[in-house]
């Protein structure tokens, strides 16, 4: 009910205030694109990251043209386009790289930066060039460092522990899976939203199953159901996971990943 009303208020407000309307609804659709982005609905997260980059245009706010692309990278991702996600994260951080030189520069920006040079790293990590991996967690790392905690501008929850967070994931897409479990051992990601918790206990239990530690996975896997139960239940990424502990546990599946694998209907 709320884009629509947004979008009718959009066409019959006072032209003064049509900027913050507009602003208002590429915050909407930021969100929408993320909300459908976590539900596998790739398509639609691109339509509303797209919308989100047209409504802030209009709105004349660049930062909230990057946080936009920030969605439509990830929309891309989703749909395994590599190729349009880089160069949507790309576009973005050449804006970004030169004012980021300034002292001053403001941390919504840095972390905007930040991010997307996570979003750069993993499309790396998936596209296995380690190189490209690694500069891109380096020039995160030290964006983080620079601004000293975990922050959520514009809801990239950019800072020190979400970069620790895709050490550990862009590990496992590398298939270094011994790293990825020792980096995640320093990790504490309590303070980030269940979503993010959730992913990482997924990133976890992929690195387990890379080693065939099915109990390990499973309690990982478990815990990220405690966290968030409707995205280990629906993720395409979890439910992978799952389908490749049942296999690994031949005929002799536990007691415990069977039941999960029947709520994440794998079985």
């Amino acid at each position: 009910m709320l884009l629509p009303s947004i979008e009718v208020a959009v066409r019959h407000a006072p032209a003064a205030d049509r900027a913050e309307l507009h602003s208002l609804r590429a915050r909407t659709y930021q969100v929408a694109a993320a909300s459908f982005t976590r539900q596998d609905q790739a398509d639609a997260a691109w339509v509303a990251s797209d919308r989100a980059l047209q409504a802030a245009e209009m709105a004349g706010k660049p930062l909230e043209v990057v946080a936009g692309l920030f969605r439509m990278a990830h929309a891309f991702m989703r749909q395994q386009q590599m190729d349009q996600a880089e160069q949507a994260a790309k576009s973005a951080v050449e804006v970004l790289d030169p004012r980021a030189e300034d002292p001053a520069c403001p941390p919504e920006e840095l972390s905007l930066l930040g991010a997307m040079n996570l979003v750069l790293a993993v499309i790396n990590a998936r596209e296995g060039n380690r190189p490209q991996t690694h500069a891109h967690l380096t020039r995160a790392e030290g964006i983080a460092e620079r601004l000293g905690e975990d922050r959520n501008d514009f809801d990239t929850e950019f800072g020190p522990t979400n970069v620790q967070l895709h050490a550990v994931s862009t590990a496992v897409e590398l298939g270094d899976a011994g790293l990825a479990l020792e980096v995640a051992a320093e990790v504490d990601a309590g303070g980030l939203s269940t979503e993010r918790q959730a992913r990482f206990l997924l990133d976890v239990a992929r690195a387990h199953a890379q080693r065939r530690h099915v109990g390990e996975a499973t309690a990982a896997l478990l815990e990220a159901e405690t966290v968030a139960p409707e995205q280990v239940h629906d993720h395409h990424l979890a439910r992978e996971i799952v389908r490749d502990l049942v296999q690994l546990s031949n005929r002799r599946v536990p007691d415990a990943l069977r039941e999960l694998a029947e709520r994440c209907a794998v079985i």
